[in-house]
Order: structure tokens, then C-alpha cells, then sequence
């Protein structure tokens, strides 16, 4: 009987002991988490916070990216304003610049402006009251002469005035019986300076170039016979 209450008591207090260590191990969580639960809920914060700072990234990125954009807006602007006000400078010289018109492109404009009439002149020199190289080219259409008036730079018309007239103009050409090159090079060994100016035409039976160079604040015009090659220096 002595052995038998001896296994008892042993055997109650192994329970003793079980329930006490589960006790322990409940209380240890605090607030009923376990330890596992508390390492998931601490990693799904910092995913949080790390999917915070990468959005946040993106819209800095978005930022920069924008303030890029702006930025290369402004250059091509810069740029295209800087095109469109480019062309000859008002003190260009002529002897070595061209506008971007040709000389045989305005007499085009100015025929189909004039009823494909005779051109009899054709004049290049700098407007003051517009600010831009212009050409004049005059062209007669039976008893109608027409002062047609072009842009260097657009080719565009700017003005045509018609005159009566009872004269008989002869046709200019620019290349026949001489080009402009071999009229300027002759006016060149009269004359020196920045040619600030040029015209061809039909005057009193004869053609000839007019080539006006500014040499050091003086004014030459130099004419040079189409058919003599007569050069004339007038200053």
C-alpha cells in the first residue's frame, strides 16, 4: 500500500510540473502572439515602409524626369527662336553672303505677280523702313510697268506698284552676255569695301550692272557695261 501512494503522489506531481510549463509558454506572448507571429507582423511593417520609400522614389523620379522635359522644351524653343531670326544681318556683305532667295527665283515670283510680263531690272539692297533685305523687281506688261517688291529671306511679295508706260525696256538675263560673278570681280579691281547693294537693269538702250560698296564710311557705285564690259566709277 506504502508503494502504491508513493507512484500516486509522483504522478501528481509530474502533472504539477506540465501544467506549470504550459503556463510559462502562454504568458510569454504577452498579448497571445506567438513569437513566430510577432518576427511575421515586424516584416510585414518593414515591407510597408519599404513599399513607401519606393513610391516615394518613383514620384522624385517622375519629378526629375518632368523638370527634363521642361528643360529640353526650353532649348528647342531657344533654338527655334534663334532659327527663325536667322538670315543676313543688316550689314551683311554682299560680295561674299547670298539671302536665301536666288536672284533668278524673286524674277519668278515677280513675273507670275506682273502676267509673265518682260523683266527689265532687278534690285537687292537692305530696307530701312522694314528692317530686311528685299528685292525689286521690275517687270513691263504692254503699257503697265510693275515694281514688285520681295523678301530676301521668305520670298514672300511685299508690295507691287503698277505705273503707266510708253517705253520699250529690253529683257535682262543674269547670265547672258555676263554672269553677276564676272560683273563683280570687274567692279572689284575699281572699288574695295562691303558691297552693300546691287541691281541689273535696262537703261537708255543699255544693260548694266550697279554694284554700291561702302569703303570706310564713303559710298562708291561702280557700273559695269554687260555688252562693253565699260566699267565707270562714280563717287
Amino acid at each position: 500500500m506504502k508503494t502504491q501512494r508513493l507512484a500516486t503522489r509522483a504522478a501528481a506531481g509530474t502533472m504539477i510540473v506540465a501544467f506549470a510549463l504550459t503556463g510559462c509558454s502562454s504568458g510569454g506572448s504577452g498579448d497571445g502572439q506567438t513569437p513566430e507571429a510577432e518576427g511575421q507582423t515586424a516584416e510585414s511593417a518593414e515591407a510597408q515602409n519599404d513599399s513607401g520609400n519606393d513610391e516615394s522614389g518613383d514620384a522624385e523620379t517622375g519629378d526629375d524626369d518632368a523638370s527634363s522635359d521642361d528643360d529640353a522644351e526650353d532649348t528647342k524653343s531657344q533654338d527655334s527662336t534663334t532659327t527663325s531670326s536667322s538670315g543676313l544681318a543688316a550689314d551683311a556683305d554682299l560680295s561674299k553672303e547670298s539671302p536665301s532667295v536666288a536672284p533668278k527665283d524673286a524674277i519668278a515670283t515677280a513675273k507670275e505677280e506682273a502676267n509673265d510680263g518682260t523683266v527689265h531690272g532687278i534690285e537687292l539692297d537692305f530696307d530701312e523702313r522694314d528692317k530686311a533685305w528685299q528685292y525689286e523687281v521690275k517687270v513691263i506688261d504692254g503699257s503697265t510697268d510693275f515694281d514688285v517688291e520681295i523678301d530676301a529671306e521668305t520670298g514672300d511679295v511685299v508690295n507691287t506698284e503698277k505705273d503707266s508706260s510708253d517705253d520699250k525696256e529690253e529683257a535682262i538675263d543674269l547670265n547672258d552676255p555676263m554672269t553677276f560673278d564676272e560683273a563683280l570681280k570687274l567692279a572689284q579691281d575699281e572699288a574695295s569695301g562691303r558691297l552693300d547693294g546691287w541691281k541689273l537693269e535696262s537703261d537708255d538702250n543699255r544693260i548694266e550692272y550697279q554694284f554700291d560698296f561702302g569703303d570706310k564710311g564713303d559710298e562708291i557705285e561702280v557700273s559695269v557695261d554687260v555688252e562693253s564690259k565699260k566699267v565707270t566709277v562714280d563717287d
